[in-house]
């Protein structure tokens, strides 16, 4: 299956961003940019304007926080899914007060990853009227 929707993954683990593009490839993405830090990712989702980002919540430079806060305020249809190890309440709930629209908690499994994947299809299909 090919999905024609643009993915920006914004990552500092250069581990992690790996992992997440081919598991992207895997799952049909074929237009996938990838970002070392928030500063860097802002920059990828102005320039290659991503239908969805895979956002790091801890990173140096500029943090998921106000990178997901700049992202929604350049494109608030942009999905935004939070990718984190940080399970506290308070922090979950401030990326879901600031727009983010999935969260994915590291470490995820392929089934989990795909999962959340096609949650964020879904929303831009149903958002194009599509679903």
């Amino acid at each position: 299956m090919s999905l024609s929707y643009r993915v920006l993954v914004v990552d500092d683990s250069a581990h992690m961003r790996i992992l997440l593009v081919k598991c992207l490839k895997l799952l049909g993405f074929e237009e996938v940019e990838s970002a070392e830090n928030g500063r860097v990712g802002v920059e990828k989702f102005v320039s290659f304007q991503p239908h969805i980002v895979f956002l790091d919540g801890i990173m140096p430079e500029m943090d998921g926080l106000t990178a997901l806060r700049e992202m929604k305020r350049q494109n608030s249809e942009s999905i935004v899914v939070i990718t984190s190890s940080l399970s506290e309440r308070d922090k979950v709930a401030q990326f879901k007060e600031s727009g983010a629209d999935l969260y994915l908690l590291k470490p995820f499994d392929q089934a989990k990853f795909s999962e959340v994947a096609q949650r964020a299809v879904g929303v831009i299909e149903q958002r194009q009227g599509k679903a």
